[in-house]
């Protein structure tokens, strides 16, 4: 058991001869006493500022336990956000690859679609062309046939009565009457000549009404179907270059 001061205070020691001076024993047991009172109270505040310590040193030890499980909570959390938006950012990707796909795929049909649509309107209107062009080679050889046919009546008919113009018997019949007429009824000449002359005024215009409405139908049917102009044909140079223009228009 640990001594006291006081137990150190109280201490008696019995006298013997020849022993120890008593006095200086006691001061000496004084000074013990007092350093030993001055060990015990450092040694109880060592003692206090020890637990003190140690009360410290386990709140940081449960501190650091603390610490320690954040840490780890801390790393096992992060480890879940980093392994959850991995997923998450590969769910984003995979969704946005599909979406990327279907828009390219509908791009790509409604593209074929366009071009499906284009090339059937191309190939309607090329067929629709190339039967015009058809009909339209068709109905112009078509017009060149009675063109020619036409033609070849109109120059028979023109190539008939120019010879008939120069046949001999006209000759005979556009004889002046005073050549049948003798020198000496100079009378009957003069006034038979003014008489044939009214006559032929009025002959002339209704013949020249007479070609003009004949004329009508042939002149107006070529200029219909060759555009040959309008003219009466009253004399042999009018029927030739009609029959002239006839033959340009055919080339």
């Amino acid at each position: 058991m640990a001594l006291s001061p006081l137990d150190i205070q109280n201490k008696s020691f019995s006298v013997k001869m020849r022993g120890y001076n008593q006095d200086e024993v006691d001061d000496f047991l004084d000074i013990v006493v007092r350093d030993y009172e001055e060990l015990v109270q450092k040694n109880r505040e060592m003692e206090k500022a020890l637990k003190h310590a140690e009360e410290k040193l386990e709140y940081f030890n449960e501190l650091k336990d603390a610490l320690n499980q954040s840490i780890i909570v801390a790393q096992d959390t992060a480890d879940k956000v980093k392994t959850s938006a991995s997923k998450e950012s590969e769910v984003i990707v995979t969704s946005a690859q599909n979406k990327a796909d279907e828009m390219i795929a509908n791009a790509e049909k409604q593209a074929h679609q366009l071009t499906s649509s284009a090339q059937q309107r191309a190939k309607e209107i090329l067929n629709d062309a190339t039967q015009n062009a058809r009909q339209l080679a068709t109905e112009t050889n078509d017009l060149k046939t009675k063109t020619r046919v036409f033609h070849q009546n109109l120059a028979l008919m023109l190539q008939s009565q120019l010879e008939q113009v120069k046949s001999p018997e006209w000759d005979e019949i556009l004889k002046p009457f005073s050549s049948y007429v003798q020198d000496g009824h100079e009378v009957f000449k003069e006034l038979v000549a003014k008489e044939l002359d009214n006559e032929n005024v009025s002959e002339v215009n209704s013949e020249a009404e007479t070609n003009k409405t004949d004329g009508v139908s042939v002149v107006e049917s070529s200029e219909k179907i060759i555009g040959v102009p309008e003219k009466e044909v009253t004399t042999l140079d009018d029927a030739k270059e009609l029959l002239n223009k006839i033959e340009d228009k055919d080339q």
